[in-house]
């Protein structure tokens, strides 16, 4: 039965191109009687219900019939880069059994794990971040959006897999939309892949299936060829996946983030975040109304680094507005004139309605407690990824429509186009990347315009600030 979606509850009718990967997944070896697979990969874009497929794959390795000898107790881990994207896939096998009418009737459904009634047989949720899983011995692994399995993430996905090698006829499934790191887990597998079916590695246990398109092989200014391109990339395009719906993302998110889940292209971490001449095209005058209510954001350092403050208003004509005010350390100095920039706020707070002066707590908090005290409109505004992927994403939309406005400011534009992209469990947001230029400008100002823009709920704003 589908899970979460449209189709909740209805008996699940597979697709051709997912009927096909099943046949390929469970081909087996006539002379030994062993699957031929014990690692896959299926690389496709977001939205083709990759997710659902593979939680699929692991109730029948729990509650089928066993193929390739004898199935013994299973053992199958589900896991992703994190609790929450685990708790998808996770929660679509666990609907799947609530809704069968068949299947419900022989599992114990709980929130973390499936039991087996009457008999061996369990699946369990995993998470990258929760340790490393030392001992296990599964059966069938799902390893969901391996493009977010980064850095120590990558070390349970090998500690899980070396378990496998304890089990006879044991199945890695690893499912993923393209990251922007070949040198990642995700990265190597798909290289690997690529070679594997070109004949370069003899590796018949590795299966690798990617759907997509060439980058290249369309024009997508052109909207025909964007609407071949996705039809082309997307093999579930005209069923549920709505193609016009996609069509639309590509005029709404960065053309690299719309390649990567909707074409199936790997990019690069260090593209630049803007469209071509979109920076460009916002500079203009920068005039602020003492009157209006204008939003402050501090980018602060101690050592070795730049600072910035950016105003941003929001005008009549609807235009957000950015001004910045940069300051390096000093020739032979290496760290920066605090009591410079906390008088560069005192005097916006003077000269201009602020409503808000957001800054990071982690550099500079005794900094805002003063000036809190003296009754300027300090409120945090942590750089985690909660925060700043919403925003960078908000300023992005800002600058693509031509909704903000800048004053050419060499120093900001610098800092706004030396800004590469990097991929956390919530979506993209800026940092240096692999640039030793400056940045802060442009994180200063994205966290401003977040703020000067206007908010369809408020309220929903109201948790992430505040001073104390």
């Amino acid at each position: 039965m589908y899970g979460e979606g449209d189709y909740f509850g209805q008996p699940v009718r597979l697709l051709r191109f997912q009927k096909q990967f099943l046949y390929w997944l469970y081909e087996y070896n006539p002379q030994t009687g062993e699957r031929r697979f014990r690692e896959a990969l299926l690389e496709v874009p977001k939205g083709n219900g990759k997710t659902p497929l593979s939680g699929w794959v692991q109730l029948f390795e729990l509650l089928g019939p066993p193929l390739f000898g004898p199935k013994g107790s299973p053992l199958i881990p589900v896991a992703a880069a994190s609790f929450e994207q685990a708790d998808l896939l996770f929660g679509d096998m666990k609907h799947c059994l609530r809704e069968s009418p068949t299947l419900r009737h022989h599992v114990d459904v709980y929130d973390t794990e499936i039991l087996v009634r009457n008999g061996p047989g369990r699946a369990y949720r995993v998470a990258a971040v929760a340790g490393t899983n030392d001992g296990q011995r599964p059966s069938s692994l799902a390893a969901d959006e391996i493009h977010e399995w980064t850095g120590p993430k990558e070390r349970v996905h090998l500690v899980l897999v070396n378990g496998m090698a304890k089990r006879a006829n044991s199945l890695v499934l690893n499912t993923t939309t393209p990251g922007s790191d070949l040198d990642s887990m995700a990265g190597r597998k798909h290289l690997y892949g690529y070679r594997v079916n070109a004949g370069e590695i003899d590796d018949p246990r590795f299966l690798f299936v990617h759907y997509g398109v060439q980058d290249g092989a369309y024009d997508l200014i052109d909207e025909e060829q964007l609407r071949a391109a996705v039809i082309a990339a997307n093999p579930a395009a005209g069923t549920f996946l709505r193609v016009d719906d996609v069509v639309a993302r590509y005029y709404q998110i960065p053309e690299f983030e719309f390649r990567r889940y909707h074409l199936a292209q790997w990019t690069r971490a260090d593209e630049c975040w803007l469209p071509p001449g979109a920076w460009e095209a916002c500079a203009g005058a920068v005039e602020l109304d003492p009157e209006r209510p204008a939003h402050v954001a501090v980018d602060m350092a101690y050592k070795q680094d730049s600072v910035a403050v950016v105003v941003a208003q929001l005008g009549d004509d609807g235009k957000v507005r950015v001004r910045a005010k940069v300051w390096t350390p000093k020739k032979g100095v290496t760290t920066i004139d605090v009591a410079a920039v906390d008088n560069h706020l005192r005097h916006l707070h003077r000269t201009l309605n602020v409503q808000t002066i957001a800054y990071d707590p982690a550099y500079f908090q005794r900094s805002a407690e003063a000036l809190a005290d003296e009754g300027l409109p300090m409120a945090e505004f942590p750089q985690g990824a909660g925060h700043m992927v919403p925003a960078c994403q908000d300023t992005y939309r800002a600058i693509a429509d031509g909704v903000l406005v800048h004053g050419d400011d060499p120093i900001l534009t610098d800092h706004v186009l030396a800004a590469a992209t990097r991929e956390t469990d919530r979506g993209w947001r800026l940092s240096k990347g692999k640039s030793k230029r400056h940045i802060d400008a442009c994180i200063a100002m994205v966290m401003a315009v977040f703020l000067a823009l206007p908010r369809i709920e408020p309220e929903e704003v109201e948790p992430w600030f505040g001073f104390g």
